[in-house]
């Protein structure tokens, strides 16, 4: 599976293949490659979890420039738990004009952004195990999707160590 994403190409004969396109904003020339392991959106989360689907756009950048032996996103040092008294979690999405979306996991979704809330990274959920990925969500407050757990141990679901959720 693609893990390592590379810029487009500039092709500089332009689409017709005789030059007619003189102005490029050629963001291969601009930016590295894309780590497919490092979502910035619903979207590439969904992608990177087979990364079969991904293409370059929307991930962060390689860090290792297309040397995934040695790679921290294959490996994070500690992956982050999330346990719940509930089989379904939504994390909503904080929207920040000129900064990235920030996705946020709700305590009691319907009371919105006046229910606490734990900020959590696009990648901490790549590699969150004992839940799935949900469909998309969206009401009055924001924009979400929610997180359905596959693990239970004790009345507490997400536990990696847990028995299937039937």
């Amino acid at each position: 599976m693609p893990i390592y994403l590379p810029a487009p190409t500039h092709n500089p004969g332009g689409p017709d293949g005789n030059g007619w396109n003189r102005f490029s904003l050629n963001a291969g020339a601009l930016y590295p490659g894309q780590c497919a392991l490092q979502p910035t959106s619903y979207a590439t989360l969904w992608e990177s979890h087979d990364t079969r689907r991904a293409r370059w756009g929307g991930f962060d950048p390689c860090v290792r420039n297309g040397d995934c032996t040695s790679c921290p996103a294959l490996t994070p040092a500690q992956p982050r738990r999330l346990l719940s008294f509930t089989p379904d979690v939504l994390v909503r999405i904080l929207a920040r004009e000129g900064a990235a979306d920030q996705p946020h996991i709700m305590n009691r979704p319907e009371d919105g952004w006046a229910s606490f809330s734990e900020r959590w990274t696009w990648a901490q959920l790549a590699h969150l195990e004992g839940w799935r990925l949900g469909d998309q969500h969206r009401d009055e407050h924001s924009a979400g999707f929610w997180l359905h757990a596959t693990t239970i141990s004790g009345g507490v679901y997400g536990r990696s160590e847990a028995r299937p959720c039937s």
